[in-house]
């Protein structure tokens, strides 16, 4: 691991994989060495990890989405791209043409 595992990511969306990780971690039961185990990861590293102390690489995010099942953007909180469509055609729709008005 560098000497400076903090290159590369920035400080917020460190904070917000850490969030996220340990959110979904904790509500499928699972201890760290579980989480570590299941991506191939090192216990330490996931704690480095959900304390933001500590950048991933995208390999890194890949592994830790696919062991709890959701995508890289879902760790990231990137939005449902279907869903941010549908949010921009609502807003784009002619006034008349909205629904509930």
């Amino acid at each position: 691991m560098p000497d400076d595992c903090n290159v590369g990511m920035g400080r917020q969306t460190r904070k917000q994989l850490a969030q996220k990780l340990r959110m979904l971690r904790v509500m499928r039961g699972w201890s760290q060495e579980k989480m570590a185990a299941a991506s191939g990861l090192h216990r330490t590293y996931i704690s480095m990890v959900e304390r933001s102390a500590c950048s991933v690489s995208i390999d890194t995010l890949e592994k830790i989405a696919e062991a709890l099942g959701v995508t890289p953007a879902d760790m990231l909180g990137a939005p449902n791209a279907k869903e941010l469509g549908q949010q921009a055609l609502r807003a784009l729709a002619p006034a008349g043409r909205r629904k509930g008005r």
